[in-house]
């Protein structure tokens, strides 16, 4: 039997939130005072993947703290901004998150932008080549991943952006105290979903479709864990934005799929709540991650930090463990996916594990 590299690198979560707190506070305030000197107009922030879903997330740290008149900060996928890359100039900053270090358009990005504005790199590995590349580069802690699907990273290169962008915008210090609190509140999160998962995956094995859904950071929160529940259960699995799952994803709802809806004590969540409805009422399985069930189906509480801009941090292990286990049970082993040569092929060469 293959060693059980995923629980243990979610479980290792909250130490690598912690970890990244403690040890990257200083290069933040750097980065972020470099990034002040370009007075910007506007700071785009790239990703692929699990990178692309933490720069959404980061970007709502950005949208909360951001007055009149300070710059825009804009999450693009990776990709699509080396290929349709805005008119730029030395006031413009490029924010580029890779666990790894070595995605390959984040640093053709990097590469082609040299001298031209400034390059600011998020990474969980000190020696890859984003850290080489980046005129300002932050090291996400919490230790080595060696899972092809990015578990503890992504929270800690998430936990590495929101702490640049509260030091960007100089924000008030219950911000801080929040961010703080995200280790204790992922470690509960993740014992109580231990608890509450061996009834939860009996009841969704037979499933094929799944419909992650939330509002504000719990979109972001949404697509990780519709793209975790993909690349670990293999089955279909998409994230929409609460009031777009009330369009699209709303016409397949039913007695076939479940719904996973995310919550976190925001303003969105009333929203989310009668969307979660609207599907039991079709004949969907609903399970609800947040601090209070909407629904009477299946729920695991997570107690989310006072900012809203933070619970994927506290979100995401939890349904990332309830993926792992679901994908144990319909008889797949994510420790080593079959779909790594897929990613191979095509030049994904940062993926490891397996």
């Amino acid at each position: 039997m293959s060693v059980e590299i995923i629980p243990l690198e979610i479980s290792e979560t909250p130490a690598a939130i912690q970890a990244t707190l403690d040890e990257t506070h200083l290069a933040s305030r750097q980065a972020a005072e470099a990034m002040q000197k370009r007075q910007p107009r506007r700071i785009f922030i790239i990703g692929n993947g699990t990178s692309l879903y933490s720069s959404l997330a980061a970007s709502y740290t950005a949208r909360a703290l951001a007055k009149a008149g300070d710059p825009l900060v804009v999450a693009l996928p990776a990709g699509d901004f080396r290929y349709y890359t805005p008119a730029l100039n030395a006031q413009d900053i490029v924010v580029g998150i890779s666990a790894s270090g070595e995605f390959r358009d984040v640093l053709a990005v990097f590469e082609r932008l040299e001298g031209q504005c400034l390059r600011v790199g998020i990474t969980h590995v000190p020696d890859s080549s984003i850290a080489r590349l980046s005129d300002v580069c932050l090291l996400s802690r919490g230790g080595a991943s060696n899972a092809a699907v990015m578990t503890k990273t992504y929270a800690s290169t998430l936990t590495a952006a929101h702490l640049l962008f509260l030091d960007f915008f100089s924000a008030p210090q219950e911000y801080y105290a929040a961010l703080q609190a995200t280790p204790g509140l992922c470690q509960s999160a993740i014992s109580t979903a231990e608890a509450h998962i061996p009834d939860v995956v009996e009841q969704l094995a037979r499933f094929e479709h799944a419909f992650h859904f939330g509002a504000g950071i719990s979109y972001a929160t949404a697509l990780e864990t519709a793209l975790k529940m993909k690349e670990m259960a293999l089955l279909h699995a998409e994230g929409s934005e609460t009031w777009e799952m009330a369009s699209g994803p709303a016409t397949m709802v039913s007695e076939r799929v479940f719904c996973v809806a995310h919550t976190c004590s925001g303003i969105g969540d009333q929203a989310t709540a009668s969307g979660a409805r609207k599907a039991v009422e079709w004949g969907a399985r609903v399970i609800e991650f947040g601090p209070k069930a909407y629904v009477n189906d299946l729920y695991f509480p997570v107690s989310t930090p006072g900012v809203e801009s933070f619970a994927s941090l506290v979100l995401v292990p939890p349904a990332a463990l309830l993926a792992y286990r679901l994908a144990r049970r319909r008889g797949h082993d994510p420790n080593r996916p079959a779909w790594r040569e897929r990613y191979l092929s095509q030049g994904m060469t940062h993926i490891v594990g397996g």
